[in-house]
């Protein structure tokens, strides 16, 4: 009897199973299912329970992502995800007492300074003095560097 209740065990597991599939632009990220490393991708043929699981993808030189994916009772669900390339940033002051902040959240006033920054718009706010100066997006598409000074040359 104990065995019986065991094969039932296992095959109840087995029949629930949902084959998944996991594609990565750029190939070779590594794949994190539910916490657990799984492999790099292309990940094809891991078995999964149906239900919301979490997918976190990270590779060199990409923003890390973590997407959310509700896995139906199915036979097969193939998983298309994109990850966002990372540039160097430099910006640079010109003259002291001049505070940067970017995005509402991280905020320095080193005259020189280099972060990688996920592709896409970024909002850079400038002060001198506490007051603000230069409001505006920039757009992280590419390496470069950015030069801050409160007067233009003439």
């Amino acid at each position: 009897m104990k065995y019986l209740l065991i094969i039932f065990i296992l095959i109840s597991r087995l029949i629930g199973q949902v084959t998944l599939d996991i594609k990565v632009l750029p190939k070779g990220a590594t794949v994190i299912l539910d916490g657990k490393e799984i492999g790099t991708s292309p990940v094809k043929g891991y078995s999964v329970r149906p239900g919301m699981h979490e997918v976190r993808l990270e590779a060199n030189g990409y923003a890390p992502a973590v997407h959310e994916i509700s896995v139906q009772d199915a036979k097969r669900l193939v998983a298309d995800f994109i990850l966002n390339p990372m540039y160097k940033i430099k910006f640079r002051a010109k003259e002291k007492g001049l505070t940067f902040e970017l995005n509402g959240e991280h905020t320095w006033r080193d005259e020189k300074i280099k972060l990688n920054l996920e592709a896409g718009p970024h909002r850079l706010r400038v002060y001198y003095l506490d007051e603000l100066f230069d409001d505006q997006v920039i757009i992280a598409d590419r390496n470069a560097e950015f030069i801050y000074t409160r007067y233009q040359p003439e």
